[in-house]
């Protein structure tokens, strides 16, 4: 007997174990929208949490077997482990255990699904898609690993428009369960090796999502990437390329503050946006989201009006104050690639100095690309490396620190520090006036960067 899908009438009660993450409380947000009564627990409070809560959501704090109450349904994402008391309780009782992608599925494939996919820029890109089409007047529906100011601060709704705008993470396989009708494959190179172990078993997943796409559905994909056009190709119904000599191109690109002005060509022949996002990356993944809108039927004059007010997404080169002279800017960043990326962005922002905070996000990953992030700090006049973060659970201590990244690092301004408190009153001791100090890495580096800017602001009104 197959188990209730989140969506069914039947289910009137939906538990969510983790539901204090950015994806899990999308998926909260969306079931409220449903009407389904929703209850959750995690290990701290979030402010994803408490909007869920504001909303009538019941959640506890810590994992207990009787949180899950009269639940129809316990759902959980990959990061949960099997011996969690409320998932060991759910089936000793005989209530229907669900992952995380069997509700995201459940939501997203009844409807008209816009997927976007790939190692960098996933979540901008639908971030920029869901704003395009709320702006025209599509009333979408939408699941965001980030709170997206353009989208009423929200990362999970469920809109009264047939479209659904889904950020689809490869990790855990987990996109294989989705069934989009456009899909927007933004890159492709090595990460989550600690999930796929090799490049060409990340790369055969890949293909595996393209492979069993509708034959009928359309593809937009970045087209100088070779790992990426390699997968893409696979695809049988149409593919509206972007990137250099693309369907959609960008012929000009000039620098600017808060983001660069782009001449645009593209199908419907040449335009001008005024990007409010820094970055050469964010410029493709503006390309990609007007490729994927107009795919939708939205024409790219239009979708380019919508893009000049778009507002950032949570943690993606946010800009977190501005006090004393001083901007502190925030980002996911935690591939080298990425690291280079962010860099490149606010040096286009023609600060005195930058001051680059890393936090390594996992120690497999820091080892499995350990010489990509050599020469990833270029654009920085100083870096601070703070330890290493790996989620409890996720993987094993392997014997590489952040200090074996600051010596062999090509910077000789790099250093580790053992503490977040240490990194900042360094920061603080050397940042002035006209600089830019980039804090990136997971979430557990946000504490430094919220000292930083309680600081700073403190020091602005004395």
């Amino acid at each position: 007997m197959m188990s209730p899908q989140v969506t069914d009438p039947s289910v009137r009660h939906v538990h969510i174990v983790g539901i204090g993450g950015k994806g899990m409380s999308a998926i909260g947000a969306a079931l409220l929208d449903l009407g389904k009564t929703v209850s959750g627990s995690d290990l701290k409070h979030s402010t994803q949490s408490a909007r869920l809560e504001s909303r009538g959501a019941q959640i506890a704090l810590g994992h207990r077997s009787e949180n899950i109450g009269d639940a129809d349904i316990v759902i959980h994402s990959s990061a949960i482990p099997v011996d969690n008391p409320e998932l060991v309780t759910a089936r000793a009782q005989g209530t229907a255990v669900g992952t995380r992608a069997e509700a995201v599925a459940a939501l997203f494939n009844t409807r008209c699904g816009i997927a976007v996919a790939g190692t960098h820029g996933k979540t901008t890109t639908s971030a920029l898609i869901a704003t395009i089409l709320q702006r025209a007047g599509l009333a979408p529906s939408f699941l965001i690993g980030a709170d997206v100011p353009s989208l009423g601060g929200a990362n999970g709704r469920i809109g009264v428009g047939s479209w659904m705008v889904l950020e689809a993470d490869e990790f855990d396989d987990a996109f294989l369960a989705y069934r989009p009708r456009i899909t927007a494959l933004t890159h492709l190179e090595p990460d989550h090796l600690d999930h796929f172990g090799t490049v060409d078993r990340m790369v055969s997943t890949f293909e595996q999502f393209v492979d069993q796409l509708p034959a009928d559905s359309a593809l937009v994909a970045r087209c100088d990437v070779p790992l990426l056009r390699r997968v893409a190709e696979r695809h049988p119904g149409a593919i509206a390329w972007f990137g250099p000599e693309g369907d959609w191109q960008i012929e000009h690109y000039a620098p600017g503050a808060p983001g660069p002005t782009l001449d645009v060509r593209g199908p419907g022949g040449h335009l001008r946006l005024s990007l409010p996002i820094p970055g050469r990356h964010n410029a493709l993944n503006a390309l990609a989201a007007m490729a994927t809108a107009n795919l939708a039927g939205i024409e790219g004059s239009e979708a380019a009006r919508a893009l000049e007010r778009y507002a950032g997404a949570e943690r993606r080169l946010e800009l977190r104050t501005n006090s004393q002279g001083i901007a502190v800017f925030e980002d996911y960043a935690h591939h080298p690639t990425a690291v280079r990326a962010s860099l490149q962005a606010v040096r286009e922002l023609e600060p005195q100095r930058v001051l680059a905070v890393y936090q390594p996000l996992l120690a497999s990953r820091t080892r499995d690309l350990f010489d990509d992030f050599l020469d990833a700090f270029g654009d920085a006049d100083q870096v601070f490396l703070a330890d290493v973060y790996s989620p409890p659970g996720r993987e094993t201590a392997i014997g590489i620190n952040s200090r074996d990244l600051a010596q062999a690092i090509r910077h000789p301004n790099a250093r580790a520090l053992p503490s977040l408190d240490e990194i900042a009153e360094r920061v603080l001791e050397e940042a002035r006036a006209g600089d830019i100090v980039l804090v990136m890495g997971p979430e557990s580096v946000t504490p430094l960067a919220d000292h930083l800017v309680t600081r700073l602001k403190q020091a602005t009104v004395k």
